[in-house]
């Protein structure tokens, strides 16, 4: 039934790859030859991450402890950071853009609505870039604020990540989750450079910031 599932997941991935022209032209011309097995690997870590697999925790989590900004990027299974935490004790929350604009579609707005139910599962906190007063009560409370930092270029907001910290006096700390033999892992402190170097196909190279 997994390998059923992730092969129908897989084939309606490569279906919009195709279909949506602009996007793929524009990871062509990022990645060249190597497109299809970027879809292809991304679509098996979304596969992965709406299985809501477990994730082994590797660095220093003690970092955490009296507040932290994580960091990241759209690199693995991202998605799965906060419920990893969560299992771990801490208080999690994480900023995420919104679909729908003012006058958006009912489309927009259910994929908002449906998306915040999926990410807020186990009590994670959901923020999004309106909400920043909240933001910085949640980490001068204690709280573990996860951003991805990257955009049309791997550092486009890693600035006001760490302004962010910086205000409420807590650590600024990388992190990736990704699987490995078939686990996924959670590596707080992590190279992410390097990690992206090393496993490049593990990487949303089709991301747009908006």
């Amino acid at each position: 039934m997994h390998i059923f599932g992730e092969f129908l997941f897989l084939f309606l991935l490569g279906c919009v790859y195709w279909f949506y022209r602009d996007r793929r032209r524009y990871l062509v011309n990022r990645i060249g030859n190597s497109a299809f097995k970027n879809v292809y690997r991304v679509g098996r870590n979304i596969f992965f991450m709406l299985k809501k697999n477990e994730l082994e925790i590797e660095g220093d989590v003690s970092v955490l402890d009296k507040g932290c900004v994580l960091y990241s990027f759209h690199f693995g299974v991202w998605e799965l950071m906060p419920r990893a935490l969560i299992k771990l004790g801490y208080t999690t929350g994480i900023i995420v853009n919104r679909y729908q604009k003012e006058e958006g579609s009912i489309a927009f707005r259910m994929l908002d609505s449906l998306l915040r139910r999926w990410r807020s599962v186990g009590g994670v906190r959901v923020f999004y870039k309106e909400n920043a007063l909240d933001i910085v009560r949640f980490l001068k409370s204690g709280g573990v604020f996860g951003v991805l930092v990257d955009g049309n270029s791997f550092y486009q907001k890693h600035a006001k990540a760490k302004r962010l910290a910086e205000l409420c006096r807590v650590p600024l700390v990388p992190f990736a989750a990704y699987r490995r033999a078939h686990k996924g892992v959670l590596h707080i402190g992590c190279d992410l450079p390097n990690l992206v170097r090393s496993r490049p196909l593990d990487y949303v190279w089709f991301y747009k910031s908006r």
